[in-house]
């Protein structure tokens, strides 16, 4: 089943769901295999004929039928697309109040939520670089959206009656808000990012952006301090997902792998001093 690659915010956890599990219909999906290769490369640190092996073996659990001579092109691609590219986990964006107030001006609910996702999305595409050699990227202030992102934007909008048209014709008529460069560059630069920004919002519940949107576009006031925090390390304010939590998202990784460090440490010294005292 050949179907249009999606963006996923967290292909590592979409690739071990269908490595466990399989394809949820029971058909492949080619789209998604290149998410499963790259899984199969990271996790078992593979070189191209063995990870080709692998990815057969798996296709062939899936579907009995599979042929991997008729399959030969996917395979490569397959192959091909996991050892030049990592699986994307983003974990979080931030977006500034400036950035919240300009999108405020838009007075269209449907253009406004557009934007706001557009503006989301662009975070996460520059964030979620997945590219293994890095060292011929040219690191740049701007932050972009392709024409084949427009499918994801509306998903992420959850509008179900705008088409990847309708969306073209809204970003024209903010054309002020952006570059578009020629077709076969497939890019638009957005050019309201704030690149100095003071104060901002950290979101890391990325998959549900609307409501976040509702809270901050829909004049639901009341319920913005009880979601919103101010991290004790950054200062940046987040999404709080429980009224204990004082951190953000990214600071809360890192603490939690410090404490887990401290305790391995600690567990491997009493683990050393009974070996000697056993001597």
């Amino acid at each position: 089943m050949r179907n249009k690659k999606s963006f996923s915010f967290d292909e590592e956890k979409d690739a071990q769901e269908i490595f466990n599990n399989g394809f949820p219909d029971g058909n492949i999906d080619y789209s998604k295999m290149y998410l499963v290769a790259k899984f199969i490369r990271q996790t078992h640190d593979l070189g191209e004929i063995r990870l080709e092996r692998e990815i057969i073996k798996f296709c062939k659990m899936q579907d009995k039928s599979f042929n991997p001579v008729t399959e030969a092109d996917s395979i490569k691609k397959w192959v091909r697309s996991a050892l030049r590219y990592n699986l994307r986990k983003i974990d979080s964006v931030s977006i500034s109040q400036k950035e919240i107030d300009l999108i405020k001006l838009i007075n269209n609910n449907k253009e406004r939520k557009l934007l706001f996702s557009i503006l989301v999305f662009s975070k996460a595409l520059k964030k979620g670089s997945v590219k293994k050699d890095k060292s011929n990227l040219k690191a740049s202030e701007n932050y972009y959206i392709h024409y084949n992102n427009f499918l994801d934007i509306i998903r992420l909008s959850r509008l179900s009656n705008v088409s990847e048209t309708d969306l073209a014709d809204i970003l024209y008529k903010y054309k002020t808000y952006f570059t578009f460069y020629n077709a076969e560059r497939e890019l638009i630069r957005l050019d309201f990012i704030d690149k100095t920004p003071h104060k901002e919002i950290i979101i890391s519940d990325l998959n549900n952006l609307i409501n976040l949107y509702s809270i901050l576009f829909e004049n639901k006031k009341s319920e913005y301090p009880k979601i919103l925090g101010k991290c004790i390390i950054c200062k940046k304010e987040f999404i709080k997902k429980s009224n204990r939590q004082r951190t953000c998202l990214e600071h809360s990784i890192i603490l939690e792998r410090r404490r887990k460090a401290r305790w391995r440490n600690k567990h491997k010294k009493n683990k050393e001093t009974f070996r000697t005292i056993d001597l």
